[in-house]
C-alpha cells in the first residue's frame, strides 16, 4: 500500500522512552542487500501485476506490496520483539523489573490508502485531510480532544526510578539480542528499493497521470475549489492536521470528484503499470529483503508466544 511521500506515518508511542526503548524511527542502512540471504532467482508468476482497489476498506494494493516492509502489525511485532529482549536484559543482566510493550492490534486505518487525499466518504466524514490513524493516535498527535473520560494508558515502567531506566537503556538497548529484531537493521536500501522510492515523486510526472489530475482540477473548479499546487488530489485549502465541519464538507466535495473522475483507479492502474517492471529488473534483491523480513518478524512471533512473562510484572 504505497502511500504520499508527504506523509509524516505518526506513531502513537504514547512515552517517549517507550519510543526510544522501542527503537522507533530510525535510520535506514544504505548498503546494498546488507545481511540479505534471499533466492537468486525469485519466482513471479505469483506478482501482482495491476492495482486492486477497495473502497469498502479505503485500501489500494499495488505490486510494490509484494516487496513492501513495515507493514503495521509487522512493525508492531519487531518493536515488541525488541522491548521483550531489552526486558529480559534488565532482569537478568540488572535485576530490574523491566516490562514489555504488547504488540498493537491490527488498525484499519492505518492501511488505508491516502495519497492522492480522502477518496471515499467515510474516511473524509471521519478524517477530511488528516491522514488515516487510529482513535488513540488522532488524541495523542493533537488532532482532536480527548472525551471527558479519556484517560491516558500508563506506561508499563512508569513507577521504575529513572537512574533505573538510564541503566537499562545504556546496558540493555544495543545488544546483539535486542537489535536482532531492530526494524532499522533491516531497511537496507539497494538500487531496487532506491527505484522504486524515486518513483514515487517520478510518477507525478508520468503524461497519463498528470492528464489525469489536469481532469480532476476541472472537477474541482466546477464545484468551486482550486487543485493544491503541491500535493495533486488535494484541494489548495486543504487542512492536513484539524478535523472540522469546513474541513469535511471540502473533504468531501473532494470525493465527488474523484467519483465521477473515476480517479483512484485510474491513478493506481498508472502507478501499477510503471512499479512492475522495477520490481522485476531487481527482484533478486528486493524478494530477498522482503524475505529477510518476513523471516525476521516470525521468529519475533515466536520468541513473544514464548515469552509472555516478560509483558508481565515479574511476581518475584
Amino acid at each position: 500500500m504505497m502511500r504520499h511521500p508527504i506523509e509524516a506515518r505518526l506513531v502513537a508511542c504514547v512515552i517517549l522512552l517507550v519510543l526510544f526503548v522501542a527503537g522507533c524511527g530510525g535510520t535506514p542502512t544504505d548498503q546494498p542487500n546488507s545481511g540479505v540471504n534471499g533466492n537468486a532467482d525469485p519466482d513471479l508468476s505469483s506478482l501482482s501485476r495491476t492495482a486492486e482497489v477497495d473502497p469498502e476498506t479505503a485500501i489500494v494494493t499495488l505490486p510494490e506490496d509484494a516487496v513492501t516492509r513495515g507493514e503495521q502489525v509487522d512493525s508492531s511485532t519487531l518493536s515488541a520483539a525488541r522491548d521483550a529482549r531489552v526486558a529480559q536484559c534488565a532482569r537478568d543482566e540488572l535485576d530490574i523489573p523491566w516490562v514489555a510493550e504488547r504488540p498493537d492490534p491490527y488498525i484499519p486505518a492505518m492501511h488505508m490508502w491516502n495519497w492522492f487525499g480522502p477518496w471515499t466518504k467515510p474516511v473524509a466524514e471521519k478524517f477530511a485531510f488528516v491522514e488515516p490513524m487510529g482513535d488513540g493516535a488522532l488524541i495523542v498527535n493533537g488532532i482532536v480532544e480527548p472525551p471527558a473520560d479519556y484517560e491516558p494508558i500508563p506506561w508499563v515502567n512508569e513507577n521504575i526510578a529513572e537512574a533505573d531506566r538510564d541503566n537499562v537503556f545504556e546496558t540493555c538497548n544495543s545488544t546483539e539480542a535486542v537489535m536482532e529484531f531492530d526494524e532499522t537493521r533491516l531497511w537496507t536500501i539497494g538500487p531496487g528499493q532506491e527505484a522504486l522510492n524515486e518513483e514515487q515523486e517520478a510518477v507525478i510526472r508520468d503524461p497519463e497521470m498528470q492528464a489525469l489530475s489536469d481532469e480532476l482540477a476541472v472537477c474541482f473548479e466546477e464545484n468551486g475549489m482550486e487543485m493544491h499546487r503541491d500535493f495533486p488530489g488535494f484541494p489548495l485549502n486543504a487542512d492536513f492536521n484539524n478535523i472540522n465541519e469546513e474541513q469535511i464538507a471540502l473533504a468531501l466535495k473532494t470525493v465527488e470528484c474523484k467519483d465521477q473522475t473515476n480517479f483512484t483507479q485510474r491513478a493506481a492502474d498508472i502507478i501499477a503499470e510503471r512499479q512492475v517492471p522495477m520490481i522485476e529488473e531487481y527482484a533478486e534483491e528486493l524478494f530477498a529483503a522482503r524475505e529477510e523480513w518476513d523471516d525476521t518478524v516470525a521468529e519475533a512471533e515466536e520468541y513473544i508466544a514464548s515469552h509472555p512473562e516478560l509483558f508481565e510484572l515479574p511476581t518475584n
